[in-house]
């Protein structure tokens, strides 16, 4: 089981929202800022759903250890593309405003302020992964992650390496029916921002065998921090 008994009987005690995290959503806290689906609303709502989890009561954050892992393995890269995407953005901007200036714009542009973003995001990331509980899950897990990837069901793809991404479903899953069975009724929600391999192909909406193990167990999915925010009822 992926939770021990001494955990699921602080979490049923607890009763808090559980948001159990995919490795892309903590990765977007980092990455780069000028992608235009980067929207302030998710901004905020990061940042709220950090401070419940923090006070140890309002809010539970899972983590799986792959999901652990791979942040470990990723983070580097995307830090680094986080940091030069934003030097690219401060050097188009004076670009245009001494262009503007020439014609008598007449304004300074003051972009100071963005020089330490990344290091600032970086500090909330590490906050999110050094409030939420590690999960670890025993061989069943890997085995029906296995299974999964030669369903093939959803997270797997037919021609796509799968196996770590149905380990980290099938850990919440785990988690999840661990504190169902035991009688927890508070929102559960899986947070993915990596939409491409949980929804239908073509469509705004989960695949039906995902939606269904989800639907079975309560979990709802959020896409981002926003949707989250509201899943949980924080």
């Amino acid at each position: 089981m992926s939770l021990g008994s001494a955990d699921l009987a602080r979490l049923l005690a607890l009763g808090a929202p559980i948001l159990c995290v995919d490795t892309c959503t903590l990765l977007d806290v980092v990455r780069d800022v000028t992608r235009a689906s980067v929207q302030l609303g998710n901004a905020n709502a990061c940042l709220s759903l950090l401070r419940k989890a923090e006070t140890g009561t309002a809010l539970v954050v899972l983590i799986a250890d792959q999901v652990r892992l791979e942040l470990a393995n990723n983070l580097p890269v995307v830090e680094q593309e986080a940091f030069d995407a934003l030097l690219k953005f401060q050097s188009q901007a004076q670009r245009i405003d001494a262009i503007a200036n020439a014609f008598g714009a007449g304004g300074a542009l003051q972009m100071q302020h963005l020089h330490h973003h990344v290091p600032r995001t970086r500090a909330v990331f590490d906050r999110w992964t050094a409030c939420a509980q590690s999960v670890t899950p025993d061989q069943t897990v890997t085995a029906r992650a296995f299974q999964r990837v030669n369903g093939p069901r959803t997270p797997a793809r037919p021609g796509k390496e799968s196996m770590k991404d149905c380990v980290i479903v099938e850990t919440y899953l785990d988690a999840a029916t661990q504190l169902r069975s035991a009688g927890l009724s508070s929102p559960i929600v899986f947070a993915s921002s990596n939409t491409k391999d949980f929804h239908a192909s073509g469509s705004s909406h989960l695949a039906s065998d995902i939606s269904a193990d989800f639907g079975a167990l309560q979990i709802e999915y959020a896409p981002n921090f926003g949707a989250a925010k509201h899943l949980l009822g924080l």
